[in-house]
């Protein structure tokens, strides 16, 4: 049986994606999964073991891109096409393949719903998580539970190593992830130095890592941080950073992509929501802490300092 999932992007929503990958090894033993991706995640998508082949979709290059995706993609035929994007190129793209069954998961959007058929369209709002699942329900008729398959390669563990050394950083460390995508996502800079100098005082013998996108590199200025934290940012490729999560003690941060691998990783994670439907978007797999300003989800910097650190002493419990 072949089966191919049309996800392109982004970071948080692969990963929210990839249970449908495990579900339906589990279904099928023997099926496998082709997964469409934007180019730059493609890496992401070699950290699941479900996923048996990536088709790399170059999306800088614009039609030509689509074009080339799609050759690729009809180099098969598929028993099941899954399109978890719901938008009108990836819809499209699913209507030109070729496939005995073509589903798309929940709450299409821009005409894909009139290329392949929608599965229960009602639950356009539900988790993410279990939105997407609801594609392999309807393949399989039962309930599919929520379960990802991923870990890091020793080759980039040993990169990382490297990359931690070259920091000065020495056993167990906490993550943080400050930067997100999307107005309204991000708390306060401010709070951050203050959660970094609760943490270094309570927990000395903790390193604290700030990672990011090379763009974020020194956004928490290194006069407020000097001697606190390492600002890791764009110094890891997706590799190297599912490697330095997976022996993190705890992630704290954002509503975003990384956040939700430490999650799937099973890293204890304290998200920090705000403009995000905190109803889609919320991590399903692993173990978190959710804070959100319930008064006003928007206004993130309601939420305190000292609220996170407090969550955070839990888990260390």
């Amino acid at each position: 049986m072949k089966i191919l999932i049309i996800k392109p992007s982004s970071f948080g929503d692969i990963v929210q994606a990839a249970p449908c990958a495990a579900a339906l090894k589990r279904a099928y033993p023997q099926c496998e999964i082709s997964w469409v991706v934007f180019k730059q995640w493609a890496a992401l998508l070699e950290l699941f073991s479900d996923v048996d082949n990536i088709i790399s979709w170059d999306r800088k290059a614009g039609v030509k891109g689509f074009f080339e995706t799609l050759k690729k993609v009809k180099k098969n035929e598929y028993d099941f096409i899954l399109d978890l994007q719901g938008l009108f190129r990836s819809g499209a793209l699913a209507l030109l393949a070729k496939g005995k069954i073509k589903i798309g998961a929940p709450g299409m959007k821009e005409l894909s719903g009139f290329m392949l058929k929608e599965i229960e369209p009602k639950k356009a709002k539900i988790n993410a998580t279990l939105r997407n699942l609801e594609t392999v329900n309807y393949i399989t008729g039962q309930t599919s539970a929520a379960e990802a398959h991923i870990k890091a390669d020793k080759q980039s563990l040993q990169e990382t190593s490297e990359i931690l050394a070259s920091g000065g950083v020495v056993g167990k460390y906490f993550t943080l992830f400050p930067f997100a995508r999307g107005k309204g996502k991000n708390w306060n800079i401010g709070n951050y130095c203050v959660l970094i100098d609760l943490l270094r005082t309570k927990y000395p013998q903790y390193n604290i890592l700030i990672l990011g996108s090379a763009e974020d590199f020194g956004k928490i200025k290194s006069g407020n941080i000097a001697g606190k934290a390492v600002d890791l940012c764009g110094k890891t490729n997706l590799k190297q950073l599912a490697a330095v999560l997976s022996k993190s003690s705890l992630s704290v941060g954002a509503d975003t992509g990384p956040m939700h691998l430490s999650c799937v990783l099973n890293v204890p994670s304290v998200f920090i929501f705000g403009a995000s439907d905190i109803n889609e978007t919320a991590p399903y797999i692993g173990r978190f802490s959710l804070f959100v300003n319930k008064k006003n989800p928007k206004d993130i910097n309601k939420i305190t300092p000292a609220e996170v650190f407090d969550e955070i002493n839990q888990w260390i419990k």
